[in-house]
């Protein structure tokens, strides 16, 4: 009984030989089936739903915050992806003496990187989406420009890094304990960057605050990008090679990977440490005297919010003095003309509103020294403008005890002169 090759019996038809299948593309649908990044793709799910859902959601009336915040998620995602990778990576290397044969080294390991990558991609770009979902839930409208758009970048590509770095320590390490050491050196190596003087190459995301007014710098997030990039793919060349030194012609790919490397190193290096910029036209604004200017996820809060304000307005402007002509979410300082609101104080907490309000008069460069002139106008000021806004009184050992038992024209007249003490400081 004879048999027959199948290449003999189905031979390949003329659209086959004249448009073969990639190498890669074929590999990696492959790799898409059989990559360790499918048994891994639920534990990447269940990790970006916890890390979202089970985290305070103060970012719902925000679009351009919960984005830059859920990009955080690569902090966990990252090591987790470069422990699987790991492991995809030692599996390929007992394989290696087969690739190097048939010169396939960085057409598998470029397979399995794009396999790896796209099942925690695909878990990543869930997790946006259950985000945004949320936003719309809470009624925020979206309102996105391009550097907006650009955000979930960068964070995408620093995950392509890690998977890269993963798959290179498993090839390169040959033992299984390449997977738990890749995914323990990515993540100290994330938490060195972060919270030492290089962040801005892991900086990706992580705002604990309001955004309104703010938004990434589109020249930063496209350093980071072409960084990225560049290094994933200068990695898989350089691990390719050490199975096999006979790729010259992707010798000039990996030396232009190399210099944009550099290049792009160099430039995040030299960036200003604030990673956002200003962003035109993200509040609206109500009213007069004071006008109150809020993102476009809050304002169902300014009517609440100025029926707090107004008796602050009111007790300050009877004294008589000047008051706020505007209080903005987007402010990112205050002045005796302008108050800068925060997503605490925008629900029109008395408290929290009454310490904002006093602020304007004082800023931020006045120390208040427990004894000192400062304290006693302070304490003066908050006590009075307390009781007119409804707010909790601080009692305090420098309050002057007129205001408790004097007239309502010497508490008047305490209250002017703790007003102008505070603004004098400002002054100074």
């Amino acid at each position: 009984m004879t048999t027959t090759r199948a290449d003999e019996t189905h031979p390949p038809t003329s659209a086959e030989q004249t448009h073969p299948p990639r190498p890669v593309a074929r590999t990696t649908a492959l790799l898409l089936r059989r990559s360790a990044g499918r048994t891994a793709a639920p534990f990447f799910l269940l990790l970006v739903v916890l890390n979202t859902v089970l985290r305070s959601m103060a970012w719902k009336h925000e679009p351009m915050w919960a984005v830059y915040q859920y990009n955080f998620t690569v902090m966990l995602l990252g090591p987790l992806l470069a422990g699987v990778a790991g492991w995809e990576g030692y599996r390929l290397s007992r394989a290696e003496t087969f690739l190097a044969a048939h010169h396939r080294p960085f057409t598998v390991l470029a397979s399995a990187w794009a396999a790896l990558f796209a099942w925690c991609a695909a878990a990543f770009l869930t997790g946006l989406a259950v985000v945004i979902g949320i936003v719309v839930w809470a009624g925020t409208p979206l309102t996105f420009g391009v550097p907006e758009l650009l955000t979930p970048f960068p964070a995408l590509a620093l995950l392509g890094l890690a998977c890269a770095a993963g798959l290179a320590a498993g090839w390169l390490g040959r033992g299984k304990l390449a997977a738990p050491m890749a995914a323990v050196s990515v993540f100290l190596a994330f938490l060195l960057l972060y919270a030492g003087d290089l962040s801005e190459f892991v900086m990706v995301g992580g705002a604990t605050s309001s955004l309104v007014g703010l938004r990434p710098k589109a020249d930063t997030q496209l350093a980071q990008l072409a960084f990225y990039l560049a290094a994933t793919l200068l990695t898989l060349c350089a691990t390719a090679w050490s199975a096999a030194w006979h790729y010259p012609r992707r010798l000039g790919t990996a030396v232009a990977c190399a210099l944009l490397s550099v290049t792009t190193a160099l430039n995040l290096t030299s960036v200003d440490p604030l990673y956002l910029e200003a962003r035109p036209g993200d509040v609206r604004c109500y009213g007069s005297r004071p006008e109150i200017c809020l993102g476009h996820g809050y304002t169902q809060y300014e009517p609440r919010l100025r029926a707090a304000l107004a008796p602050m307005v009111r007790a300050v402007s009877s004294l008589p003095l000047p008051t706020p002509k505007a209080f903005r979410q987007d402010a990112l300082s205050t002045s005796t003309d302008l108050g800068q609101l925060s997503t605490d104080t925008v629900t029109g907490d008395p408290d929290l509103l009454l310490d904002m309000f006093l602020g304007t008069y004082y800023g931020s460069t006045c120390d208040i020294e427990p004894g000192s002139a400062m304290d006693r106008n302070f304490t003066n000021a908050r006590f009075w403008l307390a009781g007119a806004a409804g707010a909790t009184p601080f009692e305090d050992p420098a309050l002057d005890p007129r205001l408790r038992t004097g007239t309502p024209s010497e508490r008047a007249a305490i209250a002017r002169t703790a007003l102008q003490g505070l603004k004098a400081c400002r002054a100074h």
